[in-house]
């Protein structure tokens, strides 16, 4: 390329294509429908849907109101259901107990737990009597 102008560079480059435009149009078409399809696919819906008309008479009430609980303390989620409460209730006083009284141990000092070590068959310990 000589030392010309940037529309003159162009120019020869088109020339030198040989009608190249109807593809990179054509290119060009395609990928802004594809660009607009996705933006269109991946827009965020608004959070309040705009009224179109105005709602003739008194509007419908909302749960909120219907329900009209004012100001309610919070309780805890396990008052939900009183089996479970009970339940867990017993097994807090169990734990405390354990702290209180101590459990009753059976047979742990009585049993005979047999020869430790096994019987020795080579060994003797008998006296022998014998008249002197």
């Amino acid at each position: 390329f000589g030392g010309g102008t940037s529309a003159e560079v162009d120019d020869e480059i088109d020339d030198g294509l040989g009608g190249g435009d109807g593809f990179y149009d054509q290119m060009k078409k395609k990928n802004d429908a594809r660009k607009a399809f996705k933006k269109q696919m991946y827009a965020v819906a608004p959070k309040y849907p705009g009224m179109e008309a105005e709602v003739d008479g008194e509007r419908a009430i909302s749960s909120v109101i219907l329900k009209n609980r004012g100001l309610v303390p919070h309780k805890a989620k396990i008052n939900r259901n009183p089996r479970v409460k009970k339940r867990e209730q017993y097994r807090k006083a169990l734990i405390k107990r354990k702290g209180n009284v101590r459990d009753i141990r059976t047979d742990e000092g009585h049993k005979y737990g047999g020869e430790e070590t096994g019987i020795k068959t080579g060994l003797s310990r008998s006296r022998k009597l014998g008249v002197n």
